[in-house]
C-alpha cells in the first residue's frame, strides 16, 4: 500500500480530493477487455477547442486502464473522461512536483484545490513519486443540472510508490485494501469542463474486487 494511504481518511474527512493507490508485486495479467489504456477518448472537437484544455504529460512508467469509457450517454462519457483527466493530472502534478500544476486546477474547483495541492506536497516532503498501472471502472453516473455525481471503482494493486532519488518501487502484498470504491461530486463549467468539487474514498471495497 502508498505509504501516503493514511492521509486518504483525513482529507476525505476534511472535504479533500486526495486519490492514493495501493500495490504489489504481481505483474499486470494483460490487457482487460473492453478497457482502454492511457488516456481515454478525447472530447469532442468543438468542446475541446472551447476548453482550451491542457496537454497531460506522464512519466514513461506510469500507466491506466480505464473502462466503460463508451456508455452511448455523450454527457455521462464526457463527466468520466473529465474525471480520468483529473487523475491523470494529480499522478502529473507527483511527478513533476508541482502543487499548483494547471492541469491539475483545471480539473477541479476551487473547493478542491488546496486539497489537491497539499496531496502532492505530501508526496514532495517524502520524496516519493508513483509507478505502475491503476485501473479505474464501474462507473455509474447520475446526471443533473450542470452537476453530476459519480461512482466508480480502482483496483491499485499494480500502483506504487517510489522513493525518487533511488528509483526504489515500494511494494506490498495484494490484499482486499487494493480495491478502492470512490464516490465524487462534478460541477460543469462555462467551457464545458466537468470538474470534480468532492471526492471520498472507501478503502477495502469488497464490491470493487473484480
Amino acid at each position: 500500500m502508498r505509504a501516503s494511504a493514511t492521509l486518504t481518511t483525513a482529507l476525505a474527512a476534511a472535504a479533500a480530493l486526495l486519490l492514493t493507490a495501493c500495490g504489489s508485486d504481481a505483474q499486470p495479467s494483460g490487457t482487460i477487455k473492453g478497457a482502454q489504456t492511457g488516456a481515454p477518448p478525447t472530447p469532442s472537437p468543438s468542446v475541446a477547442d472551447a476548453a482550451h484544455r491542457p496537454k497531460i504529460t506522464l512519466p514513461s512508467d506510469v500507466h491506466y486502464i480505464f473502462e466503460n469509457t463508451s456508455t452511448g450517454d455523450a454527457v455521462k462519457d464526457a463527466i468520466w473522461h473529465d474525471t480520468a483527466q483529473l487523475i491523470m493530472t494529480q499522478d502529473e502534478a507527483i511527478a513533476e512536483e508541482n502543487p499548483r500544476l494547471p492541469a491539475l486546477l483545471y480539473y477541479s474547483t476551487e473547493l478542491g484545490q488546496a486539497a489537491y495541492s497539499r496531496s502532492v506536497e505530501w508526496y514532495m516532503s517524502h520524496g516519493h513519486s508513483i509507478t505502475g498501472t491503476d485501473r479505474y471502472y464501474a462507473p455509474n453516473i447520475t446526471v443533473g443540472n450542470d452537476t453530476a455525481s459519480l461512482k466508480y471503482c480502482s483496483d491499485e494493486s499494480k500502483a506504487f510508490d517510489k522513493v525518487r532519488k533511488t528509483g526504489e518501487v515500494l511494494t506490498t502484498p495484494v490484499d482486499i485494501n487494493d480495491y478502492v470504491f470512490h464516490i465524487a461530486r462534478l460541477k460543469r463549467n462555462p467551457a464545458g469542463v466537468w470538474q470534480t468539487s468532492y471526492i471520498e474514498t472507501d478503502r477495502g471495497a469488497s464490491q470493487c474486487e473484480q
